[in-house]
């Protein structure tokens, strides 16, 4: 009993149980993200031992009740909260996290095709399709209006800059990597030839973009230095386009030789024949190129994170933001092991997928604390009255 006595109340951070809805901002689809690429590493872990695929799929179904639960609230929001959720949209970082829900949702596509099709047949397949196509759907909504309200709306400066940048323009590359996850579920050739060439005009609708705005993102802490403390773990966003960057190439790449394979003389099927041949090649190329950039990227972010740690690294919904940029690039590091057979990526694969179960668990029980005393429920966009502090970092409010 007095253990009991001593749990504290919860939401004793908010008015009322209904700020919850009210205050509930996309960001928090950056769990769901964080969640699903784990199930879907843990899935192919280099070193696989007993029930690990159980493991994998229990990691995926708590993946499909969070998305639910927050796609419900987000969505509860809109309909009883309309004029207070407008604001989003104008909100220089809070419109950002907008591309977390269909990286989200991709996360749970890939889910489908690698344990759902397995389990329960082949029947999940179109499941899995109709998912990818509204993922699509959602990742260029999310790349498209995201951006023209940044330059028509929006108030940015160099110095107030952050990685966030890249969350809108991502999905479409995360969506193209979801292509690859499906693709080999696919028995229809001719359907899978357009889900590959989907996925490659996905790949070069946000890949450049994303690239472009890693390029500023280093100028800006060139001339700037790091982000605050509690924007530093923005620092490992620029390897989540990286990593699935890479991930797309070498999905496509598994593919190939199956889904480009042709017989015939015209010249579609020599066009076909000899991308079923280089594009695996091409792909690893690719891939290495980016791997070897995603690590510069890595190694700047430790750096970043190590420098603060000894000041202070507060928490917030923001940490998610390290679970599935180094997630993508884990992923992308486990289908080099499986294209090359190389030793150095099978290692590389089991650490990195090893360190990032630990920081998925400390970043969800922080998480978990926050969200249940109600700290973690908060809009910024509905509080115009900012302190001198938060205005002059009103980009750390994730």
């Amino acid at each position: 009993m007095k253990f009991v006595k001593q749990i504290p109340r919860p939401l004793t951070k908010i008015d009322s149980p209904k700020e919850i809805v009210r205050q509930f901002i996309p960001s928090w689809f950056a769990a769901t993200m964080g969640t699903g690429i784990l199930a879907v590493l843990l899935h192919d872990f280099p070193f696989p031992f007993e029930h690990l695929f159980d493991l994998a799929w229990a990691y995926w179904w708590l993946n499909v009740g969070l998305f639910t639960i927050f796609s419900i609230i987000f969505l509860a929001r809109w309909a009883f909260f309309f004029k207070d959720a407008l604001p989003m949209f104008s909100h220089p970082v809070q419109s950002m996290f907008l591309g977390a829900i269909p990286m989200g949702l991709s996360t749970i596509v890939n889910g489908v095709a690698l344990f759902c099709v397995p389990v329960w047949g082949p029947g999940f397949v179109t499941l899995a399709e109709v998912l990818w196509c509204i993922n699509v759907v959602l990742a260029l909504a999310s790349g498209l209006l995201v951006p023209i309200y940044m330059i028509s709306t929006h108030e940015h400066t160099l110095k107030k800059m952050t990685a966030v940048w890249v969350l809108p323009v991502v999905p479409a590359e995360v969506a193209a990597a979801s292509g690859g996850v499906i693709l080999p579920t696919i028995a229809n050739i001719a359907f899978a030839r357009y889900i590959a060439f989907l996925s490659a005009i996905l790949w070069g609708i946000s890949v450049p973009i994303a690239m472009s705005i890693l390029v500023i993102f280093f100028l800006r802490l060139v001339l700037h230095k790091l982000p605050p403390n509690d924007l530093i773990i923005s620092c490992f966003l620029p390897l989540g386009p990286i990593g699935s960057a890479a991930l797309a190439a070498t999905g496509l790449s598994i593919s190939a030789p199956r889904i480009f394979a042709s017989f015939g003389d015209t010249l579609s099927d020599v066009a076909y024949e000899s991308l079923a041949s280089a594009t695996p090649a091409i792909g690893i190329l690719v891939a290495c190129v980016l791997w070897g950039y995603g690590f510069w990227w890595l190694v700047l972010a430790v750096f970043a994170v190590i420098k603060t740690v000894v000041d202070r690294l507060p928490f917030n919904l923001g940490w998610w933001g390290l679970i599935f940029p180094l997630g993508v690039f884990s992923a992308a590091t486990v289908d080099l092991y499986k294209l090359t057979q190389l030793l150095f990526f099978k290692i590389a694969a089991a650490i990195f997928i090893c360190v990032l179960f630990i920081l998925w668990w400390i970043v969800m029980v922080n998480t978990f604390i926050r969200a249940y005393t109600g700290e973690l429920f908060y809009a910024p966009c509905l509080h115009t009255q900012m302190t001198t502090v938060q205005a002059a970092n009103f980009e750390l409010e994730v």
